[in-house]
């Protein structure tokens, strides 16, 4: 290959990096959330008083493990008869907020105690031992959402990552991890 040739067979190569990794940076809003890397996990049980008023009670897990996503979300809310209960069937993502470090999110398709199939969306926020501040929050693709708040008792535990907790790769989107549900509120 002549000199003149290899330089603009370089020069094109650059320009399209260039093009490509700006097309990268100015996709994605630096509020997006996203999969933790390294991938971590969480832990999490206790209860909240929900935006009526009313006990919820709660128990959620979720993160990586072994290259996909892994968990489960159970959630009761005691202010209907019979109470309203919440059972995930699939985990489908798993995201940090930069904007609150300690929070994560977990999504992914539940049954109901009425019959429904439902994508969810649960914010834990990890603020301290034992439960000290910690909080919880739920949000469904049928309209119901708890906001993010105080835990009344119990804990959210925020796990260090370890060999098995491997995410996806390539990790998928937020639109594709939550069906586009937003989270249930900032903590």
């Amino acid at each position: 290959m002549s000199r003149a040739i290899s330089k603009v067979v370089s020069g094109l190569m650059v320009g399209a990096f260039v093009a490509v990794s700006l097309l990268v940076l100015t996709s994605v809003p630096a509020s997006s959330h996203f999969v933790p890397i390294p991938c971590d996990f969480i832990t999490s049980g206790g209860f909240v008083f929900t935006d009526a008023g009313k006990h919820g009670n709660f128990g959620a897990h979720g993160g990586c493990k072994n290259g996909a996503f892994w968990g489960h979300v159970n959630y009761l809310d005691h202010g209907s008869a019979p109470p309203y209960h919440v059972d995930s069937t699939q985990i489908t993502g798993y995201l940090i907020d930069p904007a609150f470090p300690n929070a994560r999110d977990i999504c992914g398709f539940a049954r109901t105690n009425q019959g429904e199939t439902v994508r969810f969306r649960v914010r834990l926020v990890d603020n301290g031992e034992p439960g000290r501040d910690d909080k919880f929050g739920i949000r469904l693709s049928n309209g119901y959402v708890v906001t993010t708040r105080l835990l009344e008792g119990g804990n959210v535990q925020l796990h260090l990552p370890n060999p098995s907790t491997t995410a996806p790769f390539p990790p998928p989107d937020e639109y594709t991890m939550c069906g586009g549900l937003e989270h249930p509120g900032d903590p």
